[in-house]
């Protein structure tokens, strides 16, 4: 009888997802030498973490990046693996938009040839020593660690105490130019919170990650990451089977994979049986399966132009410590990546909608190319607009006292039994890292099921 089906091979695994948490699970599976079957909806791995071609021009889903510092990543690829990844760093400082015009703000240790930009530039109208004081403070607990935030203990206590980044800011007194025109614009970036309202743990967690590593894309798109990590033999990958029903019987979980919206009818669909099941999907896709409760999540859009003259002389990532334009972040990809547009000059940027908001309301594409000449002090009007990407519910948020989601004894794994575990951004900081950790961690709540 064929692994999977009913009565046969009791230690086979199915992950529902074959997103990053998915592929990471099946590479911790494997590695226990555990037979798992990774049932995706699309025709492609990778979840949203994925590379397109344009007329010759790579496109990421998303204005995406990596971090150097990741740990998990260096720990699911083997060090052969890693390297071939092609990682092209951005540097270690930002340029945001002030009242006063360009201003740089970098790390003069790590990045000493940016020193003389530094101080041409308006640094001065960005800066206040009161508040880099403050928030060396307000960082303080988080300086000494050097792990990913799901691998830590977080006590109920300071759970209970946490509150959003902007209240613990005002709290220590980061309230100055430097807040207004750095913090506030890099949080509303990579935490893609638009009006503060993340945890302030979590916040500073994601602040020392960018202290601790260089942002980067790899080098044929970050779609290479996914292909990477599903280079794993042994493992059975089925594209275009959307998961309908998922139900927990005596000695197992029988899994119908059936079309997209598709009843739960007993009828319907092929059923398949496993000893247990990682769910590795969205929030919403977990909640139609599961009946989970839904997360809050962000929206965002991504627009990509191609330039003929470069636009950038670093590479850097660009904000707006103003609010004047509709730009979260933004930055010259093939100033880091050349390979994204051979021969042309690549710049994405990503529009965070406010929570609620609907994203057809957002900015329109004139508006957005304005914006990036204001943000990086050029004339836009020749760019060629290459894609316009819209994410509806794309990033689940981490609000105060949810960790619970994320904490490593805190946060229930399993949802029925023992045989369903949970991974996926809604259950671990909205990161590479963290949604690698999920997977990882799910699957090793399926080993020692499995007493391996």
């Amino acid at each position: 009888m064929a692994q999977g089906t009913v009565g046969g091979n009791t230690q086979n695994v199915a992950i529902v997802g074959g997103g990053l948490a998915g592929l990471a699970a099946a590479r911790t599976l494997r590695k226990s030498g555990v037979t798992c079957t990774v049932f995706e909806a699309s025709d492609q791995l990778g979840g949203r973490v994925r590379s397109e071609k344009i007329g010759g021009i790579t496109v990421d889903h998303g204005l995406q990046t990596f971090n150097s510092w990741y740990p998990a990543v260096k720990e699911l690829l083997q060090p052969g693996e890693y390297s071939a990844l092609g990682i092209r760093y951005f540097q270690p400082a930002i340029q945001t938009l002030t009242d006063d015009g360009l201003a740089l703000v970098c790390d003069p240790i790590r990045a000493p040839h940016l020193i003389p930009r530094l101080m041409r530039s308006k640094a001065r109208s960005a800066l206040s020593f009161r508040d880099l004081i403050a928030l060396r403070k307000w960082l303080r607990s988080e300086l000494s660690h050097r792990s990913s935030l799901e691998l830590r203990t977080i006590k109920q206590q300071h759970m209970d105490e946490d509150v959003k980044v902007c209240e613990s800011l005002d709290q220590r007194g980061v309230h100055r130019r430097t807040r207004a025109v750095a913090i506030d614009p890099l949080l509303r970036a990579f935490l893609f919170d638009a009006e503060g309202e993340s945890s302030a743990i979590f916040a500073k967690w994601m602040v020392g990650t960018l202290l601790r590593g260089n942002l980067a894309v790899l080098e044929n798109g970050m779609g290479d990451l996914v292909t990477m990590l599903a280079r794993v033999p042994g493992v059975d990958y089925r594209l275009n089977s959307p998961v309908v029903r998922i139900a927990e019987d005596g000695d197992g979980v029988r899994v119908t994979v059936g079309a997209e919206g598709e009843g739960t009818d007993k009828g319907s669909g092929n059923t398949e049986h496993f000893s247990h099941v990682i769910v590795a999907v969205d929030s919403k896709q977990e909640t139609k399966l599961l009946g989970s409760p839904e997360v809050p999540t962000a929206s965002v859009s991504s627009w990509w132009f191609v330039s003929d003259e470069p636009v950038a002389d670093e590479a850097l990532f660009a904000v707006d410590g103003t609010r004047s334009t509709p730009i979260t972040s933004a930055t010259e990809v093939t100033a880091a990546a050349p390979s994204y547009a051979p021969g042309k000059h690549l710049v994405a940027c990503n529009h965070v909608h406010p929570r609620g908001a609907n994203p057809a309301d957002g900015p329109n594409v004139d508006e957005v190319q304005r914006g990036l000449g204001t943000l990086f002090g050029v004339d836009p009007s020749g760019w060629e607009l290459v894609t316009e990407q819209k994410f509806i519910d794309a990033i689940p948020l981490i609000l105060p006292k949810s960790l619970q989601r994320i904490g490593k004894k805190i946060g229930e794994r399993e949802l029925q039994g023992s045989r369903i575990a949970l991974a996926g951004a809604q259950h671990a900081t909205p990161s590479i890292d963290g949604v690698l950790r999920s997977g990882q961690r799910a699957a090793n709540h399926v080993i020692e099921q499995l007493g391996l």
